[in-house]
């Protein structure tokens, strides 16, 4: 499976990274949303893993902006809270 990571904090996103390619699919991580949109105007996914709150767009922006475009790909959404 081709998956989207869209993730800012670094140390999650290597560590979300490595697991789903160690279990055999391919990984395309970002840690900003505005690059995310960009890739998703040239590039298929076959899921998104979005983070909630990131630089310049959100997951939940970018999921909105991808839906009037009308490309629906399968999203899950994480958030983590750091102390």
């Amino acid at each position: 499976m081709k998956i989207l990571l869209l993730e800012d904090e670094l140390m999650l996103n290597n560590a979300i990274s490595e697991y789903l390619k160690n279990i055999g699919h391919m990984v395309e991580s970002f840690c900003d949303g505005q690059e995310v949109l960009d890739k998703l105007d040239s590039v298929t996914y076959d899921l998104l893993i979005l983070d909630i709150n990131v630089p310049t767009k959100d997951g939940f922006e970018i999921l909105s902006e991808i839906n009037e475009k009308k490309i629906y790909i399968p999203t899950i959404f994480i958030s983590a809270l750091i102390d």
